[in-house]
């Protein structure tokens, strides 16, 4: 990339940072995946800028999680590269701020899914995903309603015979509905990792409870995705996952 370039990819409109954020602030269940493709346009041009970048990186991983995760690899795949490729080049710009590392980290995951879970630790997916979760957990744990906890319980679920360990996943996503009590992702996470160790009556009793929440748009704007996911749960007696049904 020549000079130039770069100068004009790190140059940000004035008050660009700011619209983003207000417009990122209105997603609700109905718009969230248009809002984040809006605003990824807007922030393409100048990935250059670390604010720009992360901002950029988040909008694909949110854009990547329109379908539940079990489905549209290939959608999964394309944007997770996308946004590891951005949010790494965040992580360079800002080795020390946490959004980068964390965007980071949720992109892996999203790739991984992409190309199936195995063929990514083949890839070495692992040492970059957990790579970056510890940084975010020495930078600030409590980033985007303690989502680290969340990617760590779901990693120890995900992970395939003999490297999973689903005492360690609930261990982290029970903290992670503690510290985000309204987080039904944390739920639905949670309620899978006790159906893999078999616990299908704490598991149900989990999404009973989870069930009776209300969704906070303002902080989870994919509550609706999720209350489905648990609805999906709770017909099968807490007895299947998700991606088995």
């Amino acid at each position: 990339m020549g000079l130039t370039m770069a100068i004009v990819l790190a140059s940000l409109p004035a008050g660009l940072v700011e619209e983003v954020d207000a417009r990122w602030a209105q997603r609700t269940p109905a718009n969230r995946t248009a809002i984040a493709r809006e605003l990824a346009k807007r922030l393409e041009p100048h990935q250059g800028d670390f604010e720009a970048a992360w901002r950029l990186a988040r909008c694909y991983v949110w854009i990547a999680d329109e379908a539940p995760y079990y489905r549209d690899t290939k959608t999964r795949f394309r944007l997770g590269k996308k946004a590891m490729n951005v949010a790494k080049r965040a992580v360079q710009m800002q080795p020390k701020r946490v959004e980068g590392h964390y965007y980071y980290a949720w992109a892996v995951g999203q790739w991984s899914l992409g190309i199936s879970i195995a063929k990514a630790l083949w890839e070495g997916a692992e040492s970059k995903y957990t790579g970056a979760l510890k940084k975010v957990d020495q930078l600030d744990r409590s980033f985007d309603q303690y989502g680290a906890l969340r990617m760590w319980g779901r990693y120890y679920h995900s992970l395939p015979w003999p490297k999973r360990n689903r005492a360690k996943s609930a261990k982290y996503l029970r903290t992670a509905v503690k510290k985000a009590p309204t987080n039904l992702r944390s739920f639905v996470y949670l309620a899978e990792t006790l159906i893999g160790q078999g616990e299908h009556k704490s598991a149900c009793d989990l999404v009973t409870k989870a069930l009776k929440l209300k969704g906070n748009s303002a902080k989870e704007p994919d509550w609706d995705l999720w209350q489905k996911e648990l609805v999906r749960l709770k017909n099968t007696g807490c007895k299947k996952l998700l991606e088995n049904l």
